[in-house]
């Protein structure tokens, strides 16, 4: 019995330790997400979040969270807009890209990379909607995979509840409009445990 209780012990514990030793942690210091918002028709302005976290699994599930409250416009005023009527961060203080890798990239080996569609879903609002997320997928030499946009992601407003949010924007800054659709790009760096 005390043999038995052992080898299921050190079983449990090889697995944890396989399981762990799998995962990649999103690395926010070499990552960046951004998006372009546009006002009045033709002015475009490209805006950012400062805070990134994440994780792959070893099965392949991706999950990135943004901090909405680290919107950076460079204007403190709009950035507190944002947070407050777009995003609306009291009730939801972060925004989530939802995936899964395919075994192709799961494959990879130090210094390959593959160019793949993904499906992913990104909640915004607490609202999901449905996206194909075209990205280029790296693996690094030291064991870190990143994962860059090859075409922006053009998330739509509506989808996610958001236009009373953008008409108050619009509101407050005296804009003659908002574009209701907002490209986004992102480079993410994930480091293995």
């Amino acid at each position: 019995m005390r043999i038995a209780s052992l080898l299921l012990i050190s079983i449990l514990s090889i697995t944890y330790s396989n399981a762990s030793f799998a995962d990649w942690q999103l690395d926010n210091g070499q990552s960046s997400l951004n998006f372009i918002s546009t006002k009045n028709q033709h002015i475009n302005e490209s805006h950012s979040f400062t805070q990134l976290s994440g994780t792959i699994s070893d099965s392949g599930a991706i999950t990135v969270n943004v901090d909405l409250t680290t919107v950076e416009t460079n204007i403190p005023i709009r950035n507190e807009r944002m947070q407050a009527y777009l995003f609306n961060i009291k009730d939801t203080p972060s925004a989530t890209l939802s995936a899964q890798l395919d075994s192709t990239s799961l494959a990879l080996k130090s210094g390959q990379s593959v160019l793949m569609t993904v499906p992913s879903t990104i909640t915004i609002n607490g609202i999901d909607a449905n996206y194909d997320v075209q990205v280029r997928v790296n693996k690094h030499q030291n064991g870190d995979m990143s994962a860059t946009t090859v075409k922006p992601i053009l998330v739509q407003a509506a989808s996610h509840k958001l236009i009373p949010g953008l008409d108050k924007l619009k509101e407050l800054a005296g804009l003659n409009g908002i574009g209701f659709v907002s490209p986004v790009t992102f480079s993410v760096v994930f480091s293995a445990q």
